[in-house]
């Protein structure tokens, strides 16, 4: 079994690290969030990268490029919730990961209204939608492993209790 610590980086750090090497890499360099970072030493950094990725970057379908690295943070973001509020109460997880849900699919959905500035897209929707599943999917996963676990352990009787029969 995982450690708690390996979990986060495979669950929470990985997707966040790659959704961001993604959208640095792989994003117009005009967008707003590049002229947010106030460093020039960060700035010219990604521009650097940016130079050497943009032909590769034609490679990638659009919806790697513009929808992965969304899903990635939703992912993550639920997984964190998951994992942060595993021994917690169900109302607290259900009440985080509702507010995720609304938020992640909320922007996009508010694209498509003119609520949210932004362009909507079906594929951020979809894949985000996916993530939210296989966050959902990998927690349910871990929950039916553990038990097994319990149950195996029980019924060797390796946790000192003697069974008879």
């Amino acid at each position: 079994m995982l450690s708690i610590k390996r979990v986060y980086i495979i669950r929470v750090f990985l997707p966040v690290f790659f959704g961001g090497v993604i959208y640095c890499l792989l994003r117009d360099p005009n967008l707003a969030i590049f002229k947010l970072i106030n460093n020039n030493t960060l700035n010219n950094f990604i521009l650097s990268l940016q130079r050497i990725s943009m032909p590769v970057a034609e490679l990638f379908p659009r919806w790697f490029s513009y929808s992965l690295p969304d899903a990635l943070w939703t992912y993550a973001c639920i997984s964190l919730i998951l994992i942060y509020w595993r021994e917690g109460p169900f109302s607290y997880r259900a009440f985080w990961i509702g507010i995720a849900i609304v938020l992640s699919l909320g922007f996009e959905v508010g694209q498509l209204l003119n609520i949210v500035p932004g362009t909507f897209c079906v594929s951020d929707l979809v894949l985000s939608m996916a993530a939210i599943a296989l966050a959902l999917s990998m927690e349910v996963f871990h929950n039916i492993h553990i038990a097994q676990g319990l149950r195996n352990t029980l019924s060797s009787g390796s946790c000192g209790a003697r069974i008879s029969g």
